[in-house]
């Protein structure tokens, strides 16, 4: 048996097209919402299958999804399907099941589908011997046991780099992670824009300052606890960093705010500071 989870917060109506897109295939689906008011209502025509939990605030995506798990696990399910509330997948078959049941490697923690994201085919995962090492939470279907196993996601990173710390730590314990063939997710990245400075191209994210707080000091942890795990993780990510950086600094609005919120980041991380952010 299949289940999904899915964490919400402050979502529009495109939430149940979304989840549309996978009800059919999942015995149930735990809905486990983030966000400022309630929102079981939305999902009251939907049927048995939804399972709504309201965490009367914002628990972070890393506690939200841990909660799903543990739902699905006390239900006696072995896989379950991990969902930001703006994915949905455009070819979700029965032949997942398929997979699943057959499958004979006990090792796959993880199986991951193809990405479209704005509208292009996404193939630009850190990989090593041409394989990906690292994969985005949304559409993975994950191996519950071995999620219980390893302790769930990470939830002191409350958001960002909770699903690339959760795969670091899979191949760590020795576990890997797999395609699931002709699956395919579409993905929305929200603010991200092409744009250029004489002869300099680029794609900027426009994250908020409080966002640029949780990626830097979420960064700098994943990265030195696990660089032995991965050199070329960690080679990546610091040119990543000073990527970032310079793309602020040349093309985002609000430059101050978000430097202070990378150094307060760094400072944080440097005190061992986790969890929800703190003025």
């Amino acid at each position: 048996m299949l289940s999904a989870v899915v964490v919400l917060y402050n979502p529009d109506d495109t939430i149940l097209e979304n989840i549309g897109s996978y009800l059919n295939w999942v015995n149930f689906i735990y809905i486990i919402d983030n966000s400022d008011k309630p929102n079981g209502h939305k999902f009251s025509d939907l049927g048995p299958k939804i399972q709504y939990v309201f965490n009367n605030g914002n628990l972070g995506i890393a506690q939200a999804l841990n909660i799903g798990c543990k739902m699905a696990l006390a239900n006696g399910l072995e896989w379950i399907v991990t969902m930001d509330q703006d994915s949905k997948f455009l070819n979700f078959t029965d032949n997942v099941k398929d997979l699943l049941s057959s499958t004979t490697n006990k090792n796959i923690a993880l199986y991951y589908p193809d990405y479209i994201i704005d509208g292009k085919l996404y193939d630009k995962s850190i990989k090593e011997e041409n394989e990906p090492i690292i994969v985005m939470t949304s559409g993975n279907i994950i191996n519950l046991k071995i999620h219980e196993k390893i302790g769930g996601f990470e939830e002191k990173l409350f958001i960002d780099y909770v699903d690339i710390e959760y795969c670091l730590k899979l191949k760590k314990e020795g576990y890997s992670i797999a395609n699931l063939p002709n699956v395919v997710l579409q993905h929305e990245l929200g603010d991200s824009k092409r744009t250029s400075f004489l002869f300099v191209k680029a794609i900027v994210t426009n994250h908020s300052s409080i966002r640029r707080y949780y990626i830097t000091r979420n960064r700098l942890y994943v990265r030195n606890k696990y660089k032995d795990v991965s050199n070329t993780f960690a080679k990546i990510e610091t040119r990543i960093f000073i990527n970032d950086i310079l793309k602020i600094l040349m093309f985002e609005s609000h430059k101050i705010s978000k430097i202070k919120s990378i150094i307060k980041g760094y400072l944080d991380y440097r005190n061992n500071c986790f969890g929800i952010y703190n003025k």
